[in-house]
């Protein structure tokens, strides 16, 4: 559907491993009329070690999965995601109210697994937005694997350390010199760069570019900005080929 932007990212969801697939286009506003949510939980047969499936079974569902969507799409409901966690696989649509006999329609579809449809009053969107869309820490995580995955296609090797640039700002001239001081005890050096509203600074240190690693370095920099009552505004570094 025009402006779709699907994403995955993995987390954990009361305690338990989690994977979740969400449409935000509706991060900044609901479907009109949509005030009814509706779940498709499908168990897995096979959880996985994780709780969140195999690879096999996952083309499975995603096929029954897009199916289903264009099913109940025909009565007007939309799909806004999946959330995989403790065995089930859970598909969610919003939509008018009284159309849970579309997505029984469409269960039925699939044979083999125990599949339960739910659904409840949900005008304001609540679960959409408190569960399925990313927080903060995993809106970086996203924008950190982009980064990453773009490297690669290049040729990057990832694991040799090279110079990493970030980027923070504040408003006032002492939150980043004490920001300075904080990220230099952590070995990063740093470089000014003021303009006319804000305060600026590169501190950059060698580093991989691992996801994980360069996620947890990039994070421990968000946080000190942060507290500093600045914010952090992203990354760079040189491509290293194998």
């Amino acid at each position: 559907m025009p402006g779709d932007a699907y994403e995955f990212y993995p987390c954990m969801v009361d305690g338990e491993h989690a994977s979740i697939y969400v449409n935000l286009k509706y991060e900044h506003g609901a479907e009109p009329g949509a005030d009814t949510v509706y779940w498709l939980d499908i168990r897995m047969a096979d959880a996985g070690p994780y709780g969140i499936g195999t690879a096999d079974e996952g083309e499975e569902l995603s096929a029954f999965e897009e199916a289903a969507i264009a099913s109940v799409g025909a009565v007007g409901l939309v799909y806004v995601g999946r959330l995989r966690t403790r065995g089930v696989w859970e598909t969610t649509f919003y939509g008018p109210a009284d159309h849970i006999d579309a997505v029984r329609a469409a269960a039925h579809e699939l044979v083999g697994h125990v599949v339960e449809v739910r659904s409840e009053k949900d005008a304001d969107w609540s679960y959409y937005r408190e569960l399925l869309l990313p927080d903060a820490e995993r809106k970086q995580w996203m924008d950190d694997r982009r980064l990453v995955q773009i490297l690669k296609e290049q040729g990057d090797a990832l694991t040799p350390p090279r110079r990493v640039d970030h980027f923070a700002y504040f408003s006032d001239p002492s939150a980043r010199d004490a920001f300075i001081d904080v990220v230099r005890r952590n070995g990063f050096e740093a470089e000014l760069e003021d303009s006319d509203t804000e305060h600026g600074v590169n501190v950059h240190r060698a580093d991989s570019i691992e996801l994980e690693h360069i996620h947890e370095v990039v994070m421990t920099l968000v946080d000190a900005a942060e507290e500093h009552g600045g914010r952090y505004d992203g990354w760079k570094t040189s491509i290293e080929r194998h």
